[in-house]
């Protein structure tokens, strides 16, 4: 993966905080730190609920909740003669809402399209 690509598939707590100070620029003046410091608390409350035990839903966004691996025996690829006991674990699940759903079906179909195009000047054929 060039930089390119991992520039573009990873969003940062910082680049979030920028995101949202610009989209409320015109209406609410507030400084990037404190952007950023909503942010944590919101991000903080969501994690104090999760190890709670509560599920935390967000509407048009997704659910958290959290799941119970059970215990099960693993393999160590350089010597799988040997098993190897992974303990039953708490683990955090994520479904995501409708409307983003719909997104990303909105967004894989417009890729798919996108790469199942013709290269300009192609071997392409036409049939008359």
């Amino acid at each position: 993966m060039n930089a390119a690509n991992k520039e573009k598939s990873t969003v940062t707590k910082r680049d979030l905080a920028t995101r949202v100070r610009l989209t409320l620029k015109p209406d609410v003046k507030m400084h990037q730190a404190l952007v950023a410091d909503v942010i944590t608390h919101t991000l903080d409350a969501i994690r104090d609920a999760l190890v709670n035990g509560n599920t935390v839903e967000l509407r048009n966004f997704g659910v958290f909740k959290i799941e119970i691996r059970k215990e099960r025996i693993g393999r160590n690829p350089k010597d799988p003669s040997v098993d190897i006991r992974i303990p039953a674990r708490k683990v955090v699940k994520f479904r995501s809402g409708k409307e983003m759903k719909n997104q990303l079906d909105a967004a894989a179909s417009a890729e798919a399209q996108a790469s199942a195009a013709p290269e300009p000047g192609g071997a392409g054929f036409d049939s008359e």
